[in-house]
């Protein structure tokens, strides 16, 4: 499907950075809202009152474009709301181990290591990045932070005809500790949107004519 193009508007918080979907999720999406020119839907998985959140957009910019910014995970304690620390454990041409933590106020700051993974359709131009728990490739526990173990998503690019791109987020995770299932889907209800909008963001920050533009008013 080609969306539309809307206007861009305004970690998903609790151990969710970054399609690949649960094997135990429902198969129905359930609309939610269209905020900012983002469609965001969900659906149940089962046996954990806890939802699966996707999030559709159009953006302006090609595939591999967008796809630099996503794979550039230094950067995103930059940009990311709540990132606090990212670190790079691994990395291969397409693969990453990394270990993050969260800090955010009122609850326990969080941590947690996940894999990452990107695979690319040259025949399509379509691009996905995976992303799931790992805590076996990690550090041990600690009891300064809440161990998230139950992450998964990813983030899929697909050319549209005019040379943008639909990009289609999503994320499941159990942010862990003794958190009330209703706050945690409605703080992903919220902050799905927000990271997709601040990883764009990010996107159109790193265009070079971007940062010609940024020098040139110093």
């Amino acid at each position: 499907m080609i969306l539309s193009r809307p206007t861009l508007g305004p970690l998903v918080l609790l151990g969710v950075l970054l399609g690949c979907c649960p094997a135990w999720a429902s198969t129905t999406w359930d609309h939610v809202t269209e905020t900012a020119g983002m469609r965001v839907e969900r659906r149940l998985l089962p046996g954990t009152g806890r939802y699966e959140v996707r999030v559709s957009t159009y953006a302006p910019f090609p595939p591999p474009v967008i796809f630099e910014t996503l794979w550039k995970h230094q950067e995103y304690t930059e940009f990311v709301p709540y990132l606090q620390h990212l670190t790079i454990l691994t990395q291969s041409p397409n693969a990453k181990v990394m270990y993050e933590r969260i800090t955010m106020p009122f609850v326990a700051a969080r941590d947690y290591t996940v894999k990452v993974t990107a695979a690319q359709d040259p025949a399509r131009g379509r691009i996905q990045i995976a992303f799931v728990s790992a805590p076996e490739y990690g550090p041990p526990e600690t009891p300064k932070y809440v161990r998230v173990t139950d992450i998964q998503g990813s983030w899929t690019l697909v050319p549209t005809l005019d040379g943008g791109t639909a990009v289609t987020y999503v994320v499941a995770s159990n942010p862990g500790g003794a958190l009330p299932v209703w706050i945690v889907n409605v703080a992903q209800r919220k902050a799905v949107p927000t990271m997709v909008k601040a990883m764009l963001d990010r996107v159109k920050h790193n265009l070079p004519h971007a940062g010609a533009r940024s020098q040139g008013t110093r």
